[in-house]
């Protein structure tokens, strides 16, 4: 098959995956301080239900972080290959802007593949658990390349649209794939700025957060909004391979809830200041916009999902549902 940098979403669903079981541990299963491990479980402790639930979410962590890793390495081997070729890079990139906004895939795929190093990952490997802090540094170049990457990549793309002309009527919700990844490249950052014992580290981590936090808001207010304005004009839906974008919404509005509440945590952790309330509104608000947002789809895709998405052909896009 031939490569696209869309292939990178099964990587980054994968993560995603893997990380929504994590998460669902962290906040649901009593541990000390910091990221819980495996060596926290206290089976004993657990109910019968709760022992099937928690099984369940190790299996799905594991298996998940798995297929991260290693479809990251694969695919890794054949961007390499396709940067270096550069003819298909080249045409990729002269593409429309809802095909060429793919490059931002791989971005958003790696700093998925961070994050699940750091967490799920480490639940399983005492050497990763023990030594998260040694960690840090390390993260915190990976990091700075991604940040590089992605801002690198982003006006790239601005000079694009705005030196080319721009077919506004094809523009649909694939276009907010590089608002993805600056979500994600937000929570790598955040993590760092939240868990790094170092206050240098962590304070460069969250500094440089701060602007791809403030430049994928800007982003995804003036996309989301333009996008909503060019669907109300066109009084139809797009035609179905694009209909799963839309909940590439929910992802970036947790994404970046949960990045400001990390910056919040840094600000208590090393500058003593009371943020909970602020942190009360990033993670509320954040949510009640996803849950509206995916009632809203839910009703008006209803007709897709009942006719069409489990006869249709796969469509790279319907990795946004995940």
């Amino acid at each position: 098959m031939k490569f696209t940098p869309f292939k990178f979403q099964i990587p980054l669903a994968a993560g995603g995956v893997a990380l929504m079981a994590f998460n669902y541990m962290q906040f649901a299963v009593p541990h000390g301080k910091g990221l819980i491990r495996l060596s926290d479980m206290s089976w004993s402790e657990f109910t019968a239900v709760q022992t099937s639930l928690y099984l369940l979410m190790l299996v799905i962590m594991l298996v998940f972080s798995v297929i991260n890793l290693g479809s990251t390495v694969i695919f890794l081997k054949e961007l390499a290959q396709w940067l270096v070729e550069k003819v298909e890079y080249q045409e990729f990139m002269e593409s429309p802007p809802t095909k060429s906004i793919g490059i931002f895939v791989p971005v958003a795929s790696l700093s998925m593949t961070a994050n699940v190093i750091l967490a799920p990952m480490a639940f399983f490997v005492p050497i990763l658990s023990s030594n998260l802090q040694s960690m840090m540094l390390p993260g915190l170049i990976f990091f700075g390349l991604l940040w590089l990457a992605v801002f690198i990549l982003e006006f790239r793309a601005l000079k694009a649209w705005l030196s080319h002309p721009l077919d506004v009527t094809q523009l649909n919700f694939i276009w907010l794939l590089d608002v993805f990844a600056f979500g994600l490249v937000s929570l790598t950052g955040t993590g760092i700025a939240a868990l790094c014992s170092n206050k240098e580290i962590a304070s460069i981590a969250a500094f440089s957060s701060l602007f791809t936090l403030s430049l994928g808001v800007c982003l995804f207010v003036t996309k989301l909004a333009y996008l909503i304005y060019l669907q109300i004009k066109a009084s139809r839906l797009p035609e179905k391979p694009i209909l799963p974008a839309f909940f590439l919404v929910i992802p970036i509005t947790c994404l970046f809830g949960f990045s400001f509440y990390r910056i919040m945590l840094y600000l208590q952790i090393y500058f003593s200041l009371d943020t909970r309330m602020l942190s009360f509104v990033f993670i509320n608000v954040s949510y009640v916009i996803t849950i509206g947002w995916g009632v809203f789809c839910l009703y008006l895709l209803s007709v897709y999902f009942k006719e069409d998405f489990l006869t249709c052909d796969f469509f790279p896009t319907q990795w946004g549902l995940v």
